[in-house]
């Protein structure tokens, strides 16, 4: 008890470690923009697939339900350890970490994807073939520009999701945001500054995706009226 009674703060260790923020900053925010845009293209493809009756069908179901029942912890260590093992696949830590965090997210956005689909009016789909557009060209230009303002919201929490979860690809070695902070503090000693200044980065990180996608939802909803 005495000890944290007499700790002092020297938040100064903080401005000398700028460099080492800013170069953790840049891997993480690489790693969040990467997995964010293969989990929108790969959640998509998925939930098509989820949506497809039949056997096709079950493997979507299959990849969901596999791929939402671990935690992204297991995943990478798995990944970048498992898989370089049997598959003597040499993944590096920054793209074992984008996979995993793809893979996890995807199953996610597949169902977002796939509740904003089915909520589309089927009357929908009756008019655009009436007006002589085929299946691609009917999901195209009137199904999923409208699931799409639907799922943003969703979305959204998926992306945050993303950046918050980014911080354990630090575990096999990539070094993003959370690996300069942990070596910083083994340098320093100093955990409560850094830890406090690096969750007050994330934070302000999730903010402006926030604000971001607000602006976009708003947008869309003043396009799509």
């Amino acid at each position: 008890m005495t000890g944290y009674l007499t700790y002092t703060f020297d938040w100064s260790v903080i401005l000398k470690s700028l460099p080492f923020f800013e170069r953790g900053i840049t891997v993480t925010v690489r790693i969040t923009v990467f997995s964010i845009i293969f989990s929108l293209v790969l959640g998509l493809i998925v939930a098509l697939v989820r949506m497809t009756p039949g056997p096709i069908g079950m493997i979507g179901f299959a990849y969901v339900q596999v791929f939402r029942a671990l935690s992204l912890y297991v995943y990478i260590l798995f990944i970048y350890f498992g898989l370089a093992a049997v598959l003597h696949i040499d993944l590096d830590p920054f793209t074992a970490g984008i996979v995993s965090l793809t893979l996890l997210n995807s199953a996610y956005m597949a169902e977002i994807y796939r509740a904003a689909i089915q909520a589309i009016d089927p009357g929908q789909h009756e008019a655009a073939r009436s007006l002589g557009l085929g299946g691609i060209g009917t999901f195209a230009t009137v199904v999923f520009p409208q699931a799409w303002r639907i799922a943003i919201p969703s979305l959204v929490n998926q992306f945050t999701d993303i950046i918050k979860d980014s911080s354990v690809v630090a575990l096999i070695g990539a070094p993003d945001l959370m690996y300069q902070t942990i070596e910083r503090v083994s340098f320093y000693q100093r955990p409560f500054e850094f830890y406090t200044t690096v969750a007050a980065i994330y934070l302000v990180m999730v903010v402006i995706v926030a604000q971001l996608a607000a602006r976009l939802e708003k947008r869309l909803q003043r396009h799509l009226a």
